[in-house]
């Protein structure tokens, strides 16, 4: 019973973030990424393999990737020299994933991960998930849902996808929790793209009252979202959705604070916590 009712409150709120999320969707187009590639020897060696290549396909995946536009490089997850000129030296201590001792190996990816992703790391380790991993190595790692070398986020789409591996009927693990999952995860994109457009409002509105108090609602609105955004890696959905409540929530403030009407909620009014609302 309490499952089902966590269900329906995130059903409500996602419904409550559509009118703004539609919105957002018509007119905001997605962001240009910089690119910033190292100078690392490793960068300047692989970028002459050929694509066909194990290797040459991997460095055409990162190339692409958020690693690459941070400058992450290669030695950062694999180990070697990138400052060597001599290719034994440049990949001494560098070990394959099927290697236990690897870095990269499928139980070690959570601790090389949260060398730098320390915070939703972290909540990872509280998961269930987690605990899988660490008993017999069949739970899902970062890499289950990033991918090693693009480090993607899934979309709604494809969680279902990817969660069936072990979320389905007869599975171990019930699949009605990777629906929840993606119910979720796509209000966490709806809430990204409102808070995207209302952040452009506001920047256009930059220097004056109006511009300056939905700033200060937005400067809120980001906590919020990135505290949503590390809260999910425990897989406490519930969470997440009351933290993506609250950015909703102020985004919403912010939207009006530049002079604009709010758009008409549908069913929020019972989601506990809500500033206002009923115990």
């Amino acid at each position: 019973m309490r499952d089902r009712c966590r269900g329906r409150w995130i059903a409500r709120i996602a419904r409550s973030a559509l009118p703004l999320a539609t919105l957002a969707l018509a007119i905001l187009g997605s962001p240009a990424r910089s690119q910033q590639v190292g100078t690392s020897g490793c960068v300047t060696c692989h970028a002459r393999l050929s694509g066909t290549s194990g290797a040459g396909h991997g460095f055409a995946a990162w190339q692409s990737s958020p690693h690459a536009a941070a400058g992450v490089t290669c030695e950062a997850c694999h180990g070697g020299n990138p400052s060597a000129t001599d290719t034994a030296a440049a990949h001494r201590g560098v070990r394959p994933s099927s290697d236990p001792a690897s870095p990269v190996f499928f139980t070690r990816i959570p601790n090389t991960c949260g060398r730098c992703h320390a915070a939703e790391v972290a909540y990872f380790r509280t998961s269930l998930h987690y605990a899988r991993l660490e008993t017999d190595g069949r739970g899902p790692n970062c890499v289950t849902c990033h991918g090693s070398m693009a480090t993607s986020v899934l979309t709604p789409e494809r969680l279902l996808g990817t969660c069936s591996a072990c979320h389905m009927e007869g599975g171990v693990a019930p699949p009605e929790l990777a629906r929840e999952a993606g119910r979720v995860l796509a209000l966490v994109r709806a809430e990204n793209i409102l808070y995207d457009v209302v952040s452009a409002e506001a920047a256009s509105r930059r220097g004056t009252r109006a511009g300056t108090r939905a700033a200060i609602l937005l400067g809120d609105a980001e906590r919020h979202l990135n505290a949503a955004a590390e809260v999910w890696h425990s897989f406490r959905l519930d969470s997440a959705a009351a933290r993506l409540d609250e950015a909703r929530q102020t985004t919403v403030e912010a939207w009006e604070a530049l002079g604009h009407t709010a758009p008409r909620e549908q069913g929020i009014g019972s989601v506990p916590g809500r500033r206002g609302s009923g115990p």
